[in-house]
C-alpha cells in the first residue's frame, strides 16, 4: 500500500517535472548533459592531475570507479522500468537507455564527486554541487529517470563519496602526503 502511494507520488512528480518544465534552453543544455556529465567529471581529474594535485586526481578516478562498480549491480538487482516504458506520455529527449533506472548513475557519480573535491577544496563545493543538482533534474527532464531514481542516486553517491574519503584517510600513503 505504501510502495503504491509512493509510486504514484514518483510518476505524479516526474510529470510534473518532464511535462511543466518544457523550455527550448532545457531541451538543448539537458540531453547534452547525458554525455557532458562524463566529459565534467574527466576534466575535474585532468585539472587536478594538472595541477599537480595527482593523489586528488587518483581518489576521483577511484573513488567514480568504485560508484560504477557498486552501482550497477544494484541497477540490475533492483531492475526499475525507466518511466518511458512505464509512462505513455513521458517525453523521452535521448536515446533509449538499457540498463534499469535506479539508481541514476548520472547522479550518483556527480555527488559522489562532489562529495570527495569538496572534502579537499571546499572553495569548490557551491559549484560542484549545483552542477550535480542540474544534473539530477536534467534526467527527470529528460525522461529516463524518476525522482526516486534521482534521490536514489544521491544517497548512493554520498554513501559512497563519504566511505572513499574514510578509505583515503586509511590509506595516506596512496592518496595523499
Amino acid at each position: 500500500m505504501i510502495f503504491d502511494y509512493l509510486s504514484a507520488v514518483d510518476s505524479a512528480v516526474f510529470l510534473r517535472i518532464n511535462h511543466d518544465l518544457v523550455n527550448p534552453v532545457f531541451d538543448v543544455i539537458f540531453p547534452a548533459l547525458r554525455e557532458l556529465t562524463y566529459v565534467f567529471w574527466f576534466l575535474m581529474i585532468l585539472y587536478f592531475w594538472r595541477k599537480n594535485e595527482k593523489k586528488m586526481a587518483l581518489l576521483l578516478t577511484v573513488s567514480i570507479a568504485a560508484g560504477a562498480l557498486f552501482t550497477y549491480p544494484l541497477k540490475l538487482l533492483i531492475d526499475r522500468a525507466r518511466p518511458y516504458e512505464t509512462i505513455e506520455s513521458a517525453r523521452l529527449l535521448t536515446p533509449a537507455e538499457f540498463d534499469p533506472s535506479f539508481p541514476s548513475g548520472h547522479v550518483e557519480m556527480s555527488f559522489l564527486a562532489s562529495i570527495v573535491i569538496s572534502r579537499f577544496h571546499p572553495e569548490y563545493a557551491k559549484y560542484l554541487y549545483a552542477f550535480s543538482f542540474i544534473v539530477a533534474l536534467s534526467r527527470i527532464y529528460v525522461g529516463v529517470h524518476f525522482p526516486g531514481d534521482v534521490l536514489g542516486g544521491i544517497v548512493v553517491g554520498v554513501i559512497i563519496g563519504k566511505a572513499m574519503i574514510l578509505v583515503a584517510k586509511r590509506k595516506k600513503d596512496i592518496f595523499w602526503d
